[in-house]
Order: C-alpha cells, then sequence, then structure tokens
C-alpha cells in the first residue's frame, strides 16, 4: 500500500533501452526521471537486459547504491517458459528442436528476445534456429488477456487487459491485426482473478518488480502462460497503467521503497 505523502517524495530515476519509445513517455508523463548527477533513491529498470545494466552499473557506481527493480531480466523467453513449467505453470510446450513427426503448422516460431510480436511465424523447419525457438499453436484459443502487475502495488489494483483478433492469424499481437480491451471488474470473473493468480506466480519466478504477463486462454478456459514483458509498449488503455504506477513510486518513503 502506498503511504507515503508528498514531502517525502523519493527520487525516482529510468533507465532502459536506448531511444525507447515507452521509457521515454514515462519520462515525460510522471515525475520520474532519466538518470543522471541528480539525486536518486531508486531506479526502475525498463526493459535493461543484465549484462547491459552490469555495464551501466560500472559507468555509474553511485547506482549500486540504491534499490533497482527489476535488476534482474533479460532471460531468453523459452527459458522462462522452462522456469514456469517447472513450477507447475500451465504453458504450450516449447522447444528449440522440433520432433521429427511435428506437424509445421502446429507450430510457431519466436525470437528469444523480442518485443510487440515482431519474428512471431508459422514454423518453417525442425531444426535449431538462431536466436529463435518454436512453441505450440494453441488452436482453441477464446482470447489472450495481459496482466499488468506491480510489486508494489495490491494485486487487487492490477490491470487486465482482453486481447483479440482475426482467427486466421497465428497470434494477437498488435502487428497481426490484435487489440486490446480494457477488463472492467475482474475479480467478478474467475478467469480473470485465475490470470491474476499466474501472474502473480511468474513474478515470482522471474523475481521481478513489474512487468506485463500474457496468457492464452482456450475454449475451454484453461490458462496457458507464453511470456512476459518486461518493458511493454503502451497504447492508449495501457500508457496510463504505467505513468499511474510509477508517480506511485514518486510518493513513497524511502523506507516503503527498500521493501518494494
Amino acid at each position: 500500500m502506498l503511504t507515503g505523502t508528498g514531502d517525502m517524495m523519493v527520487a525516482v530515476c529510468i533507465t532502459g533501452k536506448n531511444k525507447s519509445r515507452s521509457t521515454l513517455q514515462i519520462i515525460k508523463n510522471t515525475p520520474a526521471k532519466s538518470y543522471g548527477p541528480g539525486p536518486v533513491d531508486l531506479i526502475v529498470n525498463y526493459g535493461l537486459p543484465m549484462k547491459r545494466l552490469e555495464t551501466f552499473l560500472r559507468k555509474n557506481p553511485r547506482a549500486n547504491r540504491v534499490p533497482i527493480l527489476n535488476r534482474y531480466i533479460g532471460r531468453p523467453k523459452h527459458l522462462a517458459i522452462s522456469d514456469a513449467v517447472n513450477e507447475g505453470v500451465l504453458c504450450p510446450e516449447t522447444c528449440l528442436t522440433l520432433p521429427k513427426r511435428a506437424k509445421l503448422s502446429s507450430w510457431i516460431e519466436k525470437r528469444m528476445h523480442s518485443s510487440c510480436g515482431r519474428g512471431i511465424r508459422e514454423a518453417r523447419q525442425k531444426t535449431p534456429m538462431q536466436g529463435k525457438y518454436y512453441q505450440q499453436m494453441i488452436s482453441n484459443r477464446r482470447f489472450e488477456t495481459r496482466v499488468h502487475c506491480f510489486s508494489w502495488l495490491p494485486k487487487d489494483q492490477w490491470q487486465i487487459q482482453k486481447r483479440v483478433g482475426p482467427k486466421d492469424q497465428i497470434a494477437w499481437n498488435f502487428h497481426q491485426g490484435g487489440h486490446f480491451q480494457r477488463v472492467h471488474n475482474p475479480l467478478n470473473f474467475k478467469v480473470f482473478k485465475d490470470s491474476l493468480d499466474i501472474a502473480e506466480k511468474i513474478l515470482k519466478i522471474r523475481h521481478m518488480n513489474f512487468g506485463a504477463v500474457d496468457l492464452i486462454v482456450t475454449d475451454d478456459y484453461k490458462i496457458h502462460f507464453i511470456e512476459i514483458n518486461s518493458c511493454p509498449g503502451f497504447t492508449e488503455l495501457s500508457a496510463p497503467i504505467y505513468f499511474d504506477a510509477i508517480t506511485g513510486l514518486t510518493k513513497m518513503t524511502k523506507t516503503e521503497v527498500k521493501k518494494v
């Protein structure tokens, strides 16, 4: 729960992918600032992979003395799936090499590091691919959900969006013609309550403070985890969610920040 008051506001700084549109929008629309010579009590890492974050910390040793949200990110997406499966989370079958008898039209190719759904396409081969992995296509998907989760907010304040798209598309990301709809009163519906619970589990498995968890809901309402995004892009629906959440950080006390 956020309990800080205005006279105890902490200095929140943002670091992330170079020229990331989302990072620039956060800086423009919240009290958080880009990292610089001024005061800093908390750093929000918006999508900077671990090795690049380590380079940033070597160049800015002062940053090592303050908490960093999402300090440990950048793990390839197929390994995030493996971690989830090991913790009992339902996921589509995911692998680096397809079985010899696999039907290519039942599988998709995905990039190990990607955003906005770029690089998703029907499988073209069965052998290992540089920087890619295979994931079994869920043909009976009813819709997808995206859960925007933040460790410093109560779970009932997390936001859920429903994503739909053309039935003939293998993925419903923006680049494949999909679009989001806001879910109102999600706690009134079991499928969305379950989505919140799964997202909470994924956040803990990945040791992350915030992220956008993507799930597929099938016709029989089974929920499959497909990925977590550490630097989700913004739409008109999602941008205010992150602006409000990060503005909330600036209203916390230094003691509260250390507990996030």
